[in-house]
C-alpha cells in the first residue's frame, strides 16, 4: 500500500508542501516495509522487523494527523487499524514473542468462537432458558409454592439456579470447542496477544486475560437476562411474551438506526454482545468512542440493580392489594 501511494502523491507534491512532506514519510515507510520483509525472510531477526513495525506506525501516525494529504481513500490506512498493529507489536516486543507463532491463527478462532454465542444467541438461549421462571410455579404449583420463603429469595434462588446451569453448558461447550479446534488445526498454543478497546485506545493483553474479562463479563449478562425474564414473566404471565419482548428489546438500536434516529440511550442494549465491545467494533458501529470493557460492565451492573429494584417494588405493589379476606394469596 505504501509503494502504490506514490504514484498519486507524486503528481502533487511538487506544488503542495503539505503533500511533499507526506511522500517524505512515506518514502521513509516504504524503505522500512522493504527491510522488514528482508528481516523476515532472509535475515530471520524478528526483533528488528517489530521495532521497524513500531517505526512505521508512528510514521503513519503523523501522515494521518497531516489529514492524508494526496493519498486517495482507498489507499488510506485507518487510524484505527494503525494502532491496533502497535499495541500488538508492542505485547510481542515486551514479551519476546515470535511473529511466526501458530497462536495468531488459533487465537482468531478463539474470538471468532466466542464472537458466535455472544450477543443474539446468547440472548435467546437465555430467554428461552428462563421464560418460565415464575410462570411455570404458578401453573403448575411447585413445592416451593408451599414453603415460608419470600418472593425475593425465591426469586434469587430460581436466578442462581439457571445460572449456575447456563454457566457450566457455557465453560464446557467452550472448553470442548477449545479442543477440538487446537486438535483440527494442530494449534497448541496461546501465546499470541488479543487486542482490547480500552479508554478510547487499543491495547494487547494476553489470551487468559482476555477469556477472563470474557467470562466474568458473560456471568453478568446471564444474570442481567435471568433478572429481566423474571421481570417480564411478573408484568406478562406468559413464556412466549418473555422471549419475543425480549428480541424486540435488543432489536431496538437497529429498528432506531434504520429509521435515522440517533438514540443514545439504547446503547446500553448492544451491551450484552461483549466481543464487539472488547474489540471496539461496537464502539465503531455505535459511533460512541466511550464504550469499552469496564464502562459497559458498570452500566449493566447498574440496570441489573434497577431491574431488581423493580421486581421487588411490583412485588410489593401487588402484595399489598390482596384482599383482607386472603391474606395468604400472594401474587406470585
Amino acid at each position: 500500500m505504501a509503494y502504490a501511494a506514490f504514484e498519486y502523491l507524486d503528481l502533487t507534491r511538487h506544488d503542495i508542501p503539505e503533500v511533499a512532506e507526506v511522500y517524505d514519510y512515506y518514502t521513509e515507510i516504504a524503505s522500512l516495509v522493504g527491510m522488514q520483509r528482508w528481516y523476515i525472510g532472509n535475515g530471520n531477526d524478528s526483533e528488528q522487523y517489530v521495532d521497524n513495525g513500531l517505526e512505521i506506525n508512528r510514521l503513519r501516525l503523523i501522515v494521518d494527523d497531516l489529514g492524508n494529504r494526496g493519498i486517495p481513500d482507498h489507499l488510506i490506512i485507518p487510524r484505527e487499524e494503525i494502532l491496533k498493529e502497535d499495541a500488538m507489536l508492542r505485547y510481542i516486543k515486551e514479551n519476546d514473542l515470535p511473529i511466526e507463532s501458530d497462536s495468531f491463527a488459533t487465537n482468531q478462532h478463539l474470538t471468532n468462537v466466542l464472537g458466535m454465542f455472544t450477543g443474539l444467541l446468547l440472548l435467546v438461549i437465555v430467554l428461552i432458558s428462563g421464560n418460565e421462571l415464575l410462570v411455570y410455579e404458578r401453573k403448575h404449583h411447585s413445592v416451593l409454592k408451599g414453603f415460608p420463603i419470600s418472593f425475593m429469595k425465591k426469586v434469587t434462588s430460581k436466578i442462581a439456579v439457571h445460572f449456575i446451569q447456563l454457566y457450566i453448558f457455557l465453560v464446557f461447550g467452550f472448553l470442548f470447542g477449545v479442543i477440538y479446534v487446537a486438535n483440527k488445526l494442530d494449534a497448541n498454543e496461546f501465546s499470541f496477544p488479543i487486542l482490547v478497546y480500552k479508554n478510547e485506545n487499543f491495547i494487547a493483553v494476553s489470551t487468559s486475560e482476555y477469556l477472563l474479562y470474557m467470562f466474568l463479563g458473560l456471568a453478568l449478562i446471564i444474570v442481567l437476562i435471568l433478572s429481566l425474564s423474571v421481570l417480564f414473566n411478573m408484568l406478562f404471565r406468559n413464556a412466549f411474551a418473555n422471549i419475543l419482548i425480549g428480541l424486540g428489546i435488543f432489536l431496538l438500536p437497529d429498528i432506531a438506526s434504520a429509521a435515522g434516529l440517533k438514540a443514545t440511550f439504547l446503547h446500553p442494549i448492544k451491551y450484552i454482545d461483549l466481543t464487539k465491545v472488547l474489540s471496539g467494533d461496537l464502539a465503531t458501529e455505535l459511533g460512541n468512542s466511550s464504550i469499552d470493557y469496564w464502562n459497559a460492565m458498570a452500566t449493566l451492573g447498574i440496570i441489573t440493580i434497577v431491574i431488581l429494584g423493580t421486581i421487588f417494588t411490583i412485588n410489593k405493589l401487588v402484595y399489598h392489594r390482596v384482599p383482607k379476606d386472603m391474606p395468604l394469596e400472594k401474587a406470585f
